[in-house]
């Protein structure tokens, strides 16, 4: 359809009005195309759709939520509806008819594909359950429902069956200072410190490398060293390393950080592991081959020889 300068007038007059390109075509019922040719060849800039950037109400529904406000009643209060609560609950954006998922799932619903992108490179996705060791998903939702309920850290613990201290190190390590604790951001911050490739600890640490290094040259073992660093230094957190990061820093140098000589300081004098075996292949604790009593000689029968007795010995109180 070939539009008058009548129309094109007609055009700006409501353009100057709305400042939207879209407003203005629909209220007319002009091609929104065309109309916004006319604008670029004007050089004017449309102000764009209306509700660019977040909602007004969200801050304050994630305020209601954690004081223990119901998604439903929370999502009534700000005026939106249950389903786009639901998504910011799950940490779900919706943009130009496609859905970002937190686990970097984009959903586009005009072209009807689904794709995917990595949150972060190297991360792994952030509702993958890892290992049953591992908080999921759905058990930091239960954490951030139960607490905004008002359940204490214990409380929470037993109803999830975990440790008071995987709770309380949970909320302190993932909360957000401005919004309080959001399952879907912890989950992303957890899943971002499980990247690999890590820097050893005793490579990147100058002086917990140099303590571990003096106490090895008197002859302390890991076990020694790791619980000495928290008598020594009690109120430092980033002087605290595991045995077994020592040993692997002196039994694999490209993860380490230790001086290839130290490792004449072991007690055990050894400059590698040990293999662990099967069970089958591991040394006998016996250098003699053990004999089954089903493989005893046949001349212990008649106990001729006093070692082939057997005797029990019963002590009886007066």
């Amino acid at each position: 359809m070939r539009y008058g300068q009548d129309q094109k007038k007609a055009f700006f007059e409501v353009f100057d009005r709305l400042g939207s390109t879209t407003a203005a075509a629909r209220e007319l019922g002009f091609n929104a195309a065309t109309c916004a040719g006319w604008v670029r060849g004007a050089g004017l800039k449309s102000r764009g759709k209306t509700g660019i950037g977040p909602h007004p109400g969200r801050e304050e529904f994630f305020r209601l939520r954690r004081a223990g406000v119901g998604r439903g009643e929370a999502a009534k209060t700000v005026g939106v509806h249950i389903r786009t609560a639901r998504d910011w609950d799950r940490g779900i954006r919706a943009s130009n008819n496609r859905r970002f998922y937190p686990d970097g799932r984009v959903i586009d619903y005009k072209q009807g594909v689904t794709t995917f992108h990595s949150p972060a490179p190297g991360s792994r996705p952030a509702e993958k359950p890892i290992d049953p060791r591992f908080l999921s998903l759905q058990e930091r939702e239960l954490i951030r429902d139960l607490s905004a309920a008002g359940s204490s850290m214990r409380a929470i613990a037993q109803a999830m069956g975990r440790a008071p201290s995987t709770i309380s190190r949970e909320l302190g390590r993932n909360s957000d200072p401005r919004f309080g604790y959001l399952p879907h951001g912890a989950q992303r911050q957890a899943a971002a410190r499980r990247t690999r490739p890590k820097t050893a600890k005793l490579a990147a640490h100058e002086a917990l490398r140099a303590y571990v290094q003096d106490k090895l040259g008197l002859e302390w073992s890991p076990e020694q060293i790791s619980h000495r660093l928290v008598t020594d230094f009690p109120d430092d957190q980033e002087m605290r390393v595991s045995h077994e990061t020592i040993y692997q820093s002196l039994y694999l140098q490209a993860r380490g950080g230790l001086k290839r000589e130290i490792q004449a300081a072991l007690r055990s004098g050894r400059a590698r592991r040990r293999p662990r075996q099967e069970p089958g292949q591991r040394q006998p604790r016996f250098t003699d081959p053990m004999v089954m009593i089903s493989e005893r000689p046949p001349e212990i029968e008649d106990r001729a020889v006093p070692g082939h007795w057997e005797s029990q010995c019963f002590c009886q109180a007066a």
